[in-house]
């Protein structure tokens, strides 16, 4: 330290350098600093906390002569204002108060207690209750392979896969973590192109080599879950994603996160019971995010969501990204959805009760962590009788599912018994104020409270007993925190106070007096409440320890209380929406009739949208799709593709009835999305989700293909396009719908036997297209386009000079004069037809259909039909 600094230093006030020296500590972190009930920031903490939290700043004198800005919060809110700063990308530091300040000589000790990181936050927000994943980390293993570790430290769900950096990056991309952190040497570089479009939204964190360790981690690992080796939850050992998950251990320990009880297990991605999405499906299909501006709204997510809970919308989202693809799997759950789609008292009463689940998945991920607070056991505590009762309902059940979801619930009983004898009926937020116990749970609580109530008593009644005794009128009895309690005189009656009183204070109009009996009083009081809050503290820690030691159990809970939230809303889903329930086989077929998009059905008006049906035989395996623009071609494949999955994820769907051969993977190319910020133009990003489809397609796969060359000169797409037909049906056949304007196409059907052509059905009538948005055999060789462009509102000269046009190129008679004659210029002499045209469409015009009577009508057409005639 210079001179300067030094002299600088000692100019500030003892607060300020304590300060100062703890934000040495974190430069680039927003220090919330314990100032009495207040959480303060000062500087440009403060300057940047202020808008994003919405609070006021102000400033305070620091000690050398100038003032520093300054916004504080609430200690009792900071779980609120917590969160705002996390959903905006900041590391916060929290530094509390470690010792009373009423017992501090000097400046109260203040230590760091915790570090939140948009990874680590664990509080309630609303923005974050449907979030899978929100800490992930990444290490490049041997060769190619890449180990990838995900965290949601809220609900404790602890995931670890190893890949290539196409499928590990498929992988991060789906789940959007908040924080990525990866070894200082991998770079920043190679960590955003992992995460791809989604880059933005994730926070990247640049951690030292040396915390990537294989040793370090399976030791980490195996004493944290109790473990001899890590192949007990299936784990190859010395997998670079064991390294990574060790990484976020020790990340979250630097953070100050030493508790993690309610991390019972390490689960891998299975590809063998689960299917695996890409996230060019993921986002074409729009199952979680609309691709108009990303939110949820409008998605498939968002509109089968019934759950009551987070927890159970948690699950929901987490199955649409990873639908079963183990018959078994699917038809468990489906038999606890059938049962309460018919059993709808049951269901009701099931329902009512999740509606009362608080999220319990957090609140014990709270209490995993050390950070359960009064108000939250309170909510568990309800919740765990809430589960009881489920358990209870659930013993009337016969299906698979949920008699073995009623028979998976713990007695939690004695713990929900324990927090009600012991916690208040309506605890806190915190247990450093008081009032956390209620009465009757401690004996030595309270023979406290009792003496302060009787103390507090004789302290009510001393105004009267003290005003009859001495006969002063004005006498009263108050109290302020710094002198406490007194008795005060006016000054005119003063000299009529008694002898034993104690003069304490002389006041402009009055005198304020204590008496030893009242000095005794309130010593006894303020030393009883400093025991109370202790004693309260104690008690409250040895209940959250005794909870803490059953974290297991109420991990179980939290997990079955999920899943019959996400099983009763799917019966009530099917039942309101008129949903059936799927069938499965293991062959190749795939039958839907009468099958609806499940997202537009339920935006339009009741009975507006057209069901088609979708049949793959053993024989027919790649429909070619024809039609108008605008005819819904791209909404016929995304409703096949969400039909699939929502079956798959052990839900009814949308169709009369639907015959499922079970699905490995469901790709998609519907759609475009330029990514300029990577150089990637619209055809090259067609082509990579293509090149991926051809690489990655089994014979059980569903491919969804539309307009596939659209995106580069005619011939150039369409002989892309021909050739990805002709590799698929060459190689391994999936069930595929190709969707193009490439009328060509149809002719391969007359090719390969299991190619056929269907079209969008259209009618005609007068100058006019009506789209029927019903899917019939045969090709279509018309695309209608300039139909299209007169509903969009093309102005009608453009509209009459496309109609020229097309007639000459599809005579083949033309030359490159003759089309730019008379481009969007109107006809100066119409031909006689014309005008005749004109003519009979003024006289139609003209007449007054209110006053026409029937033979005036008749006698009005014969004549109209002789002149045209």
């Amino acid at each position: 330290m210079t001179d300067s600094q030094a002299h600088e230093s000692s100019a500030l006030t003892p607060l300020m350098r304590q300060y100062q020296a703890i934000k040495k500590q974190h430069p680039d972190k927003i220090l919330l600093f314990r100032m009495g009930d207040f959480y303060e920031t000062f500087g440009d903490d403060a300057i940047k906390a202020a808008p994003i939290l919405g609070i006021a700043l102000t400033s305070r004198a620091h000690g050398n002569g100038e003032r520093i800005p300054l916004a504080g919060v609430p200690y009792h809110a900071i779980d609120r204002y917590l969160a705002k700063l996390a959903a905006r990308g900041e590391k916060v530091v929290i530094v509390e108060q470690v010792e009373d300040p009423k017992l501090a000589k000097g400046l109260v000790k203040r230590e760091i207690v915790e570090i939140v990181t948009p990874g680590t936050v664990t509080l309630d927000s609303v923005e974050d209750d449907s979030r899978l994943v929100a800490l992930a980390a990444v290490y490049p293993g041997k060769g190619d392979r890449i180990g990838v570790a995900m965290l949601n430290l809220a609900t404790g769900l602890f995931q670890i896969d190893d890949g290539d950096e196409q499928q590990m990056s498929e992988r991060l991309r789906i789940q959007e973590p908040s924080e990525l952190i990866f070894p200082s040497e991998f770079g920043a570089e190679k960590a955003g192109r992992l995460l791809g479009y989604n880059r933005s939204e994730t926070m990247l964190t640049s951690y030292e080599d040396w915390n990537f360790d294989l040793k370090t981690a399976q030791r980490e690992l195996n004493d944290h879950f109790g473990t001899a080796t890590l192949e007990s939850f299936g784990v190859t050992p010395d997998s670079p994603s064991v390294v990574a998950a060790g990484a976020v251990f020790r990340y979250l320990k630097e953070n100050h996160r030493e508790k993690l009880d309610h991390i019972t297990r390490l689960t891998l991605f299975d590809s063998s019971e689960f299917m695996s999405l890409d996230y060019s499906s993921v986002r074409n299909l729009e199952l979680v995010r609309n691709l108009a501006n990303g939110t949820e709204e409008n998605s498939l997510y968002s509109i089968i969501n019934l759950c009551h809970t987070p927890g159970g919308a948690r699950r929901l989202k987490g199955s649409l990204l990873r639908p079963f693809k183990v018959k078994e799997k699917i038809q468990l759950r489906l038999s606890g959805v059938t049962e309460l789609a018919s059993d709808r008292d049951r269901c009701y009463r099931l329902r009512e009760l999740t509606r009362q689940l608080p999220d319990l998945e957090k609140i014990v991920g709270r209490l995993g962590i050390g950070r359960l607070n009064p108000r939250q056991m309170g909510a568990l505590k309800d919740g765990l009788f809430v589960a009881a009762k489920i358990a209870q309902e659930l013993g009337g059940c016969y299906s698979t599912h949920l008699t073995t979801l009623g028979h998976g619930f713990p007695n939690t009983t004695p713990l929900s018994d324990r927090i009600g004898r012991a916690l208040a009926d309506e605890p806190p937020l915190t247990a450093q104020k008081g009032n956390v116990i209620r009465r009757g749970y401690s004996e030595r609580l309270d023979q406290l409270n009792d003496s302060i109530r009787e103390a507090r008593d004789y302290i009510g009644s001393l105004q009267k007993t003290e005003r009859e005794r001495t006969g002063i009128a004005t006498l009263k009895v108050g109290f302020n925190q710094v002198f406490g309690y007194y008795i005060e005189i006016s000054r005119a009656a003063a000299p009529g106070a008694p002898q034993e009183y104690i003069r304490k204070q002389t006041l402009v109009n009055a005198e304020r007096f204590v008496t030893p009996e009242l000095k005794a009083k309130e010593e006894l009081i303020l030393a009883a409440e400093e025991k109370i809050t202790r004693l309260e503290l104690e008690l409250y820690q040895e209940l959250v320890d005794f909870l803490a030691g059953s974290i297991a159990d109420l991990v179980s809970v939290a997990d079955l209380t999920s899943e019959i939230d996400l099983v009763t809303a799917l019966a009530d889903l099917a039942v309101h929406r008129g949903y059936c329930c799927p069938t499965f086989s293991d062959s190749a077929q795939l039958r839907i009739v009468n099958g609806r998009h499940p997202v537009i059905e339920a935006v339009l008006p009741p009975g507006s949208f057209v069901p088609n049906d979708l049949d793959f035989s053993d024989t027919g395996r790649i429909f070619i799709l024809t039609g108008p623009n605008m005819s819904g071609k791209s909404t016929y494949l995304r409703q096949i593709g969400l039909i699939v999955i929502m079956a798959q994820i052990g839900s009814y769907v949308p169709a009369d009835s639907a015959e499922i051969g079970l699905v490995d993977r469901v790709f998609t190319r519907v759609g475009a999305l330029d990514n300029l910020a990577r150089g990637q133009s619209t055809f090259l990003v067609e082509m990579v989700e293509t090149a991926n489809i051809l690489n990655n397609a089994t014979e059980h796969s569903l491919v969804l293909l539309d307009e596939v060359g659209r995106g580069t000169s005619t011939f150039d797409g369409l002989s892309v396009a021909w050739a990805v037909v002709e590799h698929l049906n060459d190689t391994v056949k999936p069930r595929t719908v190709f969707a193009t304007h490439y009328h060509e196409l149809t002719g391969l059907a007359g090719l390969y036997p299991a190619v056929q052509n269907f079209q969008v059905a259209v009618k005609r009538w007068q100058d006019q297209v009506i789209f029927l948005h019903k899917i019939v055999p045969g090709g279509c060789d018309d695309s209608y386009g300039i139909e299209v462009a007169r509903l969009a509102g093309v102005p009608r000269p453009a509209i009459t000079r496309a109609k020229q046009i097309l007639r000459l190129l599809e005579s083949g008679r033309f030359t490159q004069s003759e089309l730019g004659k008379g481009l969007y210029k109107e006809k100066v002499q119409p031909s006689l037809f014309e005008a005749a045209r004109n003519e009979t469409e003024d006289r139609i015009r003209q007449l007054d259909l209110d006053t026409l009577t029937p033979v005036q009508a008749f006698d009005i057409l014969r004549r109209l039909k002789e002149d045209l005639s």
